[in-house]
């Protein structure tokens, strides 16, 4: 009882004085292995949270980053434990839509890189499965009509299709999450269904788009400068989206050839290099620095790109239909890099360092095979 810290990197709650991590990650490619986080108190992404024991009920509650301020909550819930309660969280009367509110609140989701995209499950959440609907009555059945109705809605992104199957399985892995931590931190009494009975949503996403040289020729032919150099960093050296648009001049050494990538600007977390091509550097070197950011790509109002915005999406799509390049997106330039990288003879295992892949299977996953390998078979 008393103040606990909370790994902001797999969620585990850790003693005031644990020196490291003791958790393990819960989802994602390292699921099931031991968190990676040494210096668990200097950790940026940690949180902090009071334990104690309220009218004789545990109370857990995730406060912030702070610790003083933790301090500052415990101190006021042990004076108010002591003090008669009237219980006000009956088992059957939390809301989805105070659930929704709750967790929105948490610094630890704040905190994580994936958290606009959480807001759009969350708001999809809210709008279909009701604010004022009980928690206690979320059943197999109101799950099953929540996919059928999600998936019946028409994509905002690609006109003529329907959401997902992946967006609709994303969408219920964190209605599941919510309602689990939820738990744990005290806020319901029950969880009304387990996770094994959240319907089962078959999802095929793997991409089987490469882009012809002629059609990436004219793809940089055709787009503003600005979108031009994201492009094109992307198709050769096969950086991820949001490392692209958030990468600093600080981490680009032009003499050696190299991006020095920090473990906090990668989606896995990890520290990494990125080997540049001469095309690249060339492109790098006529980039005019800002003196008002340290930012490497820049809008065309010569603004930093803080995420994927829907301006760079609807540019990425506008140059997609001037050059007549259908069903392909800006990931697409992802898997063809590595795709061409292993062609050419590139061994595998420096792909992987490239890319930021962990796993063998991940990198299957991105080479994509057509009629082009397997004319090189031999029986």
């Amino acid at each position: 009882m008393g103040l606990f810290i909370i790994c902001g990197r797999c969620g585990h709650r850790n003693s005031l004085d644990a020196e490291s991590c003791m958790g393990r990650y819960r989802s994602g490619l390292n699921k099931g292995s031991r968190c990676t986080v040494k210096n668990l108190k200097r950790s940026r992404d940690k949180s902090y949270g009071v334990d104690l024991r309220i009218n004789g009920k545990r109370h857990r509650e995730e406060v912030g980053s702070s610790r003083v301020i933790a301090e500052e909550r415990l101190l006021e819930l042990s004076i108010l434990s002591e003090k008669p309660q009237i219980s006000i969280k009956k088992k059957s009367g939390i809301s989805i839509g105070y659930l929704l509110d709750w967790y929105s609140g948490l610094e630890s989701f704040k905190s994580k890189a994936s958290y606009r995209r959480g807001c759009v499950r969350i708001k999809s959440l809210r709008r279909i499965l009701g604010n004022e609907s009980l928690v206690s009555e979320i059943t197999i059945r109101s799950l099953e009509l929540y996919v059928s109705k999600r998936s019946s809605e028409d994509s905002p992104m690609k006109t003529g299709e329907k959401i997902a199957p992946k967006t609709v399985k994303e969408e219920l892995n964190l209605l599941r999450s919510i309602i689990n931590k939820a738990h744990d931190f005290g806020e319901i009494e029950e969880i009304p269904l387990k996770g094994y009975l959240y319907p089962k949503i078959e999802v095929d996403n793997i991409r089987q788009r490469i882009f012809t040289k002629s059609e990436i020729e004219l793809i940089l032919e055709i787009s503003p400068i600005w979108m031009r150099n994201i492009i094109l960093m992307a198709y050769m050296t096969g950086m991820r989206q949001r490392e692209i648009i958030g990468l600093q001049w600080d981490s680009v050494d032009l003499k050696r050839g190299f991006i020095r990538l920090k473990a906090s600007e990668t989606k896995t977390r990890t520290a990494r290099l990125v080997k540049l091509v001469p095309e690249v550097i060339e492109m790098l070197v006529g980039i005019r620095r800002s003196s008002e950011t340290r930012n490497v790509f820049l809008s065309k109002n010569n603004k930093p790109i803080p995420y994927w915005t829907t301006y760079c999406g609807d540019t990425w799509r506008s140059i997609l239909r001037k050059a007549g390049v259908e069903n392909a997106c800006f990931h697409d330039l992802r898997h063809d890099f590595i795709t061409r990288a292993i062609r050419n003879g590139t061994r595998p295992y420096v792909v992987m360092k490239q890319v930021g892949h962990k796993t063998d299977e991940m990198l299957r996953r991105y080479q994509l095979i057509d009629e082009t390998d397997l004319e090189e078979l031999k029986i």
